[in-house]
């Protein structure tokens, strides 16, 4: 079976599965009722009301509340009115495409501008190698040099995908190393920090946190507690962003 087959497959499957439940349901209230002979139709509209519910439930954005940006790396004004957090992974392909295709556009619009902070958490998915080394890369280099340096290895760790292919592509640690040696760190403490995996619990705490407000792959975002999930284009960001300026 191909894999379009199965998706299609899948998806029969749930829905056919929410039917059978809403017909249940409706089913278990009228007999609890002692509601007597059900119609057919009364069966069908039933059902309909309760999958029309189910997907106006799941198309709610998700709002979560706190702030999210802990001491992370960031760019932009510190006190801009509106926070941007990411939850990335080095190594996911669709974390790329946002760098890519978005990310610039968000930090010369909004961030370059004063009204948005931008943070990058870690959120390095268990089935990719190389996101944990990249990611503690990039907090060793944040450890010498601060936030720009930090975005400056974030840079590099990209553009060294970009220059090796498409799709997941494998993050040689040695070109960590080069990275760090063309920010001109101290490579001893460096090579410190990393073979000691200084910042793993900061990594990972990064990970639980995403997690527990519901971002289950990446890229996910905050934004004044509302999630958006996925590489989203940037026209999705530009409308978000501009209705939580509007909001201040």
């Amino acid at each position: 079976m191909s894999k379009k087959n199965k998706f299609a497959l899948i998806a029969t499957i749930i829905f056919s599965s929410i039917i059978i439940t809403g017909g249940l349901i409706f089913l278990g209230i009228q007999i609890g009722k002692g509601g007597g002979e059900v119609s057919a139709a009364d069966i069908e509209k039933e059902i309909e009301n309760y999958v029309l519910k189910q997907q106006e439930e799941a198309n709610k954005p998700k709002v979560v509340e706190g702030d999210f940006s802990d001491d992370d790396a960031f760019l932009g004004d510190e006190d801009a009115p509106v926070t941007l957090v990411e939850f990335s992974d080095f190594q996911c392909p669709y974390c790329r495409s946002f760098y890519n295709d978005t990310y610039s556009e968000i930090k010369k619009n909004f961030v370059d501008t004063g009204k948005v902070k931008f943070v990058y958490r870690d959120y390095p998915l268990s089935f990719h190698d190389g996101a944990f080394p990249a990611a503690l890369a990039a907090e060793c280099a944040r450890d010498q040099g601060g936030n720009d340096t930090y975005f400056s290895m974030h840079d590099m760790i990209f553009d060294g995908q970009n220059a090796l292919g498409t799709g997941t592509v494998e993050i040689p640690e040695e070109d960590l190393v080069v990275y760090a040696q063309n920010l001109n760190l101290d490579m001893d403490e460096f090579g410190e920090c990393f073979e000691s995996e200084k910042f793993k619990d900061e990594i990972y705490k990064d990970q639980s946190v995403g997690q527990s407000i519901g971002i289950n792959g990446t890229p996910g975002f905050v934004l004044e507690g509302q999630i958006i999930s996925g590489a989203q284009p940037y026209s999705v960001f530009e409308e978000a962003l501009n209705l939580a300026l509007s909001n201040k």
